[in-house]
């Protein structure tokens, strides 16, 4: 399972973000320890191709996008841009680029890791439990199972 040794000084972070305060937290920390190590970043943001929809979201898109490919498009289109911005605030002095797959969150999130051979993984982790933890699950508990390079976690500080 763990084939790769782990290579240092890191080369490549690859940074999950799902747009949320527990993610940007972790975008800063992997800034910083791409200053360390002289690394370069990579967010991914994963659109899920069965979101999951519960009783406090509310889907807003236009209405030429309403069927299923449209919405993924739609939910695409915007991730890149958001992506985008993203990666302009972000001060480092590292190479940040950022890319957007479809899929299962985990599963994307160890492919790029494996395909672009990256040394690390830092991603946020929202905490959640009890039945919430139940019907979600948590995308970085699998990744932290999963990964064959260093995963480290970070919860937003509120």
């Amino acid at each position: 399972m763990h084939d790769r040794a782990v290579a240092f000084p890191w080369r490549l972070i690859l940074v999950p973000y799902d747009f949320s305060p527990c993610s940007r937290s972790a975008a800063n920390l992997a800034v910083a320890e791409a200053g360390v190590h002289g690394a370069s970043l990579l967010l991914l943001h994963v659109v899920e191709l069965l979101p999951r929809f519960g009783p406090d979201t509310t889907l807003i898109v236009p209405e030429d996008s309403v069927t299923p490919i449209g919405i993924h498009a739609f939910f695409r289109r915007r991730a890149e841009a958001d992506l985008i911005k993203v990666t302009g605030e972000l001060t480092s002095p590292a190479a940040i680029r950022s890319i957007v797959r479809e899929g299962v969150p985990a599963h994307e999130i160890l492919a790029v890791a494996h395909q672009r051979a990256a040394d690390a993984i830092v991603m946020g982790t929202h905490g959640r439990t009890g039945i919430r933890h139940a019907l979600a699950g948590s995308v970085a508990e699998r990744v932290v199972r999963m990964s064959a390079v260093p995963v480290f976690t970070v919860r937003h500080p509120e």
